[in-house]
């Protein structure tokens, strides 16, 4: 009986995550992408993604947040000039931030 169930409510679910799938393949094809609306939600999702980053390097709940503000911005601005210095590519920039965290964290510890 229980086991019943569970196959029900999987298909339930199955079906129902199909169906909203589905709707958006149909619907897509008759969406204007190049509207106000749509660049506000650009917008809207770059500003999220910027909020939670400032917000986990000023205000980190994570491990990081053992490490030392000052070592996090001087990693964060090591990682900036590498992506200029780079041609803005993130690869180069991303290795020399983690590096330059880990390195001030290995000095701090000696």
């Amino acid at each position: 009986m229980m086991m019943d169930i569970a196959w029900i409510l999987l298909l339930v679910g199955f079906a129902a995550a199909f169906l909203i799938r589905a709707t958006g393949v149909v619907i897509s094809g008759h969406v204007e992408p190049e509207t106000p609306l749509f660049d506000w939600f650009a917008c809207v999702g770059q500003a999220l993604v910027g909020g939670l980053m400032v917000r986990a390097i000023l205000l980190p709940t994570t491990p990081l947040a053992e490490t030392l503000l000052a070592d996090r911005l001087i990693a964060i601005a090591a990682a900036f000039l590498m992506f200029f210095l780079a041609g803005r590519k993130l690869l180069p920039s991303t290795f020399v931030g983690v590096a330059t965290l880990a390195i001030l964290g290995m000095l701090r510890s000696l």
